[in-house]
């Protein structure tokens, strides 16, 4: 009462007279009295809700369960008693479980040793998903990088701390280098306005001789040393029957052709096959021998080409053809065709981790049961996804093209892709628009799809699913937009006539030899 008899003050006249103060302060005191009231009730309605039987079982993960028995045991014995979350020993264990599930059918992979390259502004955004799964069950592995790290608690080399400083420290080439080396915050921060893309491509080229050099002084006592890119997605069902018809004491050197200047290697992101006799001729007993390249590289485009060069000059091997079982592709761009339908499929190409967890998820379901062949990929992810036409897609259509030279300026490639010679009358108004494309296309008995755009009408005799294209300005809309058809009953009807691939899986290359 002290508090409400004492002396006004003597600003008493700028205030609100008391008898007005006790009101608030009442209703404040009422109201705290029920809120509080009102939660006690919910504890005691959600302890009386966990107490109930849901099937003959408790409740799981009831964070104020109490049993009628223990209702007036202390708080310290509910909160012994409360499974609102598993602890994380049950996590773990539960993941130790599944992998042991998954895996029980993987194949052997103990004679091959992976290498997958990566970078630091990449590394973190690649490599957990693919730990995650398509290296989930592997034997071994090593990680390059453009920097060391450790991400998701597995250790990534640097591959460029070897290349000579009479190159690294001079070139800017190794901008980014440097830079990554002395960040004092994420990479993310460190590179903001600056073309990663661009600088990450000029370093790439320095990577591969030395990943190959440190690999085997690390592990010189694999099979196999498989090199691969941080988005490349391995089929090892369909590699290991592979690798058990080749003999690793040859020198072999496997992968995806490309050409440089006429001379052949094997496409990185499509990964080559290595094997033991080719490593050991090029690094056993020997030293610095990727610093004997350092220089060369410098004036090079790229590291998989640099590879198979200094290859073939230490040890006289290259590169034997694998496409397209060693693949650049992925499920929604592979050309779906004669070439490749019954082939088998190791590699696929720009996979992004969203898709590498999809095609685990699919391999996981199979239970890694047979080599995968191309159709099997068009059967799972393509099929389903087949429709007659879709606006702002390109459905990368490559055979051939229609266009009206005198109409618009085109490049020199579109120029060169164009059909010459006698054109029926259909394929003369092709370039007019998307129907006249549409109507030529199914005037040939070849073409599967087709594309229209900028009076650019392109057929395939391929099936690819494609991608979609953000859409142009309503002003240009109805000259830039990409419009993509497909001849379905005519693709279904192909399916139907090359589905049966037989028992036999043929490998493109066996024994060291060339399949014919």
């Amino acid at each position: 009462m002290r508090a409400f008899m004492e002396k006004p003050s003597p600003l008493a006249g700028h205030i609100l007279p008391r008898p007005l103060l006790l009101l608030p302060r009442r209703v404040v005191f009422i109201a705290t009295l029920f809120v509080a009231g009102l939660i006690l009730t919910c504890f005691r309605l959600a302890a009386a809700r966990c107490d109930e039987d849901q099937g003959g079982a408790p409740r799981p993960y009831c964070g104020f369960r109490s049993s009628s028995s223990s209702s007036s045991s202390s708080s310290s014995s509910r909160h012994d008693d409360d499974d609102a979350l598993p602890s994380p020993a049950v996590f773990a264990d539960n993941d130790r479980q599944q992998r042991q599930r998954e895996c029980a059918a993987f194949p052997d992979t103990s004679r091959v040793l992976l290498i997958m390259k990566t970078g630091a502004s990449e590394a973190y955004a690649r490599l957990p998903t693919q730990i995650l799964t398509n290296l989930r069950c592997v034997s071994d592995h090593l990680f390059f990088s453009d920097m060391q790290q450790t991400v998701a608690g597995h250790f990534v080399r640097d591959s460029l701390d070897t290349v000579l400083p009479s190159v690294r420290l001079s070139n800017k080439d190794f901008d980014i280098y440097h830079r990554q080396r002395v960040c004092d915050a994420d990479q993310t921060a460190c590179n903001k306005g600056y073309d990663v893309g661009q600088e990450g491509w000029n370093l790439d080229k320095y990577k591969n001789i030395h990943m190959a050099e440190k690999t085997y002084a690390q592990k010189p006592g694999y099979d196999w040393y498989f090199f691969v890119d941080a988005d490349t997605y391995v089929a090892w069902p369909t590699l290991m029957p592979w690798l058990n018809t080749l003999d690793p004491n040859k020198k072999l050197y496997l992968g995806s052709m490309a050409f440089v200047a006429n001379y052949p290697f094997g496409h990185g992101g499509s990964g080559y096959l290595v094997s033991q006799a080719a490593m050991r001729h090029m690094f056993a007993g020997r030293s610095g021998v990727a610093n004997r390249w350092d220089e060369y590289i410098t004036h090079q485009c790229c590291g998989d080409y640099a590879f198979a060069y200094a290859l073939g000059n230490e040890t006289g091997v290259s590169v034997q053809q694998s496409w397209p079982t060693l693949n650049g592709e992925k499920p929604y761009t592979i050309p779906y065709g004669a070439k490749a339908w019954c082939q088998p499929i190791v590699t696929m190409h720009h996979v992004d981790p969203e898709e590498v967890a999809e095609l685990w998820s699919w391999e996981v379901a199979s239970k890694f049961s047979h080599p995968i062949r191309i159709r099997d990929l068009y059967h799972a992810f393509v099929e389903r996804k087949l429709r007659p036409v879709r606006n702002d897609w390109d459905n990368l259509c490559e055979t051939t093209s229609y266009l009206n030279a005198s109409a618009y300026h085109y490049s020199e490639s579109e120029l060169k892709q164009a059909k010459k010679g006698e054109l029926s009358a259909l394929e003369l108004m092709a370039h007019r628009s998307f129907e006249d494309c549409r109507r030529a296309c199914q005037s040939v008995d070849s073409c599967f799809q087709y594309h229209f755009r900028n009076g650019i009408c392109s057929f395939s005799d391929t099936v690819r699913h494609g991608k979609p294209v953000k859409p142009e300005m309503k002003e240009h809309e109805a000259q830039w937009q990409h419009r993509s058809g497909w001849i379905v009953k005519r693709i279904e009807n192909w399916v139907k006539a090359h589905d049966d691939c037989g028992q036999e899986v043929k490998y493109p290359v066996k024994g060291g030899g060339w399949l014919t």
